[in-house]
């Protein structure tokens, strides 16, 4: 009898420590309609029950194919952002973690938003930089957060940052907390550097996805996928460093620029905008740039033309503004505008200032000497000999 009990003790034991905590758990596929598509498991798994509890282990390599998927949320972590998600699988539910599709190209780790390290990585607009290195606010980038009255009450807290969820089996845009975009990855091929990804969206909830880009767009996410036409779309990935651009496979323009930080980085941010800007806490610091390689063409996956433009700066060099190009008093957006030069204007280069990336284009702040018979947008006279500062990605 003891032995009995010993046994059903250690057995209670193991369930319990398999087990997960799930306060909610939504099949977000259930009523719906999405492509079946073909998974294999990497890496011996549990098989869990809508509960949490382990119902049984599967192999390495198992084959399935599945139309289905759930997310589950943890409530007993602030502020209830604390999602993991799933794939079906013969009656219960497996990791997203350990699943890839069959005859795809799988992301590289350093790209992989795990369940598992949902804490340590987070994938988040570059804006939120922006806000600890300018005077620039939470509402110069999220309408969201400004007509939702988020601003003015407590309940930013309750966000999520505007995060990405990224693994081998979905992409997962969360503006605000409850309001999720899915989609579904049928295939993914990486050119290079460069990863493409084609998707598809919930068939029966493709009306929700009529408000995608309405979404997004007043969040400062530009060149989104018209959901409202098509329910396949690609997304473009490229992962460089600490950053992370997502393009959209149809037209090759860049969306956004993510950087890569954790939760407690989300969470002292969230204190800062919700002190009002007032009280921002000591380790929160902007996160600096960290990159492998010159970014590269979307479309070819080859290091961009722009860095071999950057390259061919160099002081003492006269070069032509391709577009209408702000001089500046400084090398930054947020130094004032001296004057808007024309395309076409000359300049020389007399100083290269720091490395940075706008609009997708890698290249330098140059301080440049305003060359004769400059005109400004407007047609007037550009007086020969001005100094400022330009971004270099708009010379040759």
């Amino acid at each position: 009898m003891k032995r009995t009990t010993s046994f059903l003790a250690l057995l209670l034991l193991a369930t319990l420590l398999n087990a997960q905590r799930w306060d909610f758990f939504q099949d977000e596929s259930e009523g719906c309609n999405f492509t079946a598509k073909n998974y294999k498991i990497v890496g011996n798994t549990n098989l869990y029950n809508y509960k949490g509890n382990v119902i049984n282990h599967i192999p390495a390599d198992t084959q399935f194919t599945s139309a289905k998927v759930a997310s589950v949320q943890d409530e007993s972590v602030e502020p209830f952002d604390m999602f993991e998600y799933f794939i079906g699988y013969d009656g219960g539910w497996i990791s997203t973690d350990n699943i890839v599709l069959e005859d795809s190209e799988v992301f590289s780790d350093a790209i992989v938003t795990c369940n598992k390290n949902r804490n340590e990585k987070r994938w988040i607009p570059a804006w939120y930089n922006t806000i600890l290195t300018s005077g620039k606010r939470m509402e110069n980038f999220s309408d969201i957060y400004d007509s939702f009255g988020f601003k003015n009450k407590d309940a930013f807290s309750l966000t999520d940052t505007h995060k990405i969820i990224i693994n081998n089996t979905l992409l997962i845009f969360r503006p605000i907390l409850g309001l999720d975009y899915y989609f579904s990855i049928k295939k993914i091929e990486k050119k290079n550097s460069v990863f493409y990804v084609q998707c598809e969206i919930l068939e029966d909830k493709q009306n929700d996805y009529y408000g995608f880009n309405k979404i997004w767009a007043r969040d400062s996410f530009s060149y989104l996928p018209d959901l409202t036409e098509n329910r396949n779309c690609t997304f473009i990935l490229e992962q460089n460093g600490n950053r992370l651009r997502l393009y959209n496979g149809e037209n090759y323009k860049l969306i956004i620029e993510l950087i890569q930080t954790d939760k407690a980085w989300c969470d002292s941010m969230i204190k800062y905008i919700d002190s009002y800007y007032k009280s921002r806490p000591a380790n929160l610091k902007a996160i600096e740039e960290k990159l492998d390689h010159p970014w590269s063409d979307p479309k070819t996956g080859l290091p961009e033309g722009n860095s071999a433009n950057k390259a061919s700066i160099a002081p003492g060099k006269t070069m032509t503004v391709t577009e209408n190009l702000k001089l500046r008093s400084g090398e930054a957006t947020t130094t004032p505008v001296l004057t808007v030069m024309s395309a076409g204007t000359k300049v020389k280069i007399l100083e290269l200032g720091k490395a940075e990336t706008i609009d997708g284009i890698s290249s330098n702040w140059v301080k440049v000497e305003v060359q004769s018979d400059a005109k400004d947008r407007d047609g007037k006279t550009i007086k020969a000999g001005t100094v400022g500062w330009c971004y270099g990605g708009y010379l040759e």
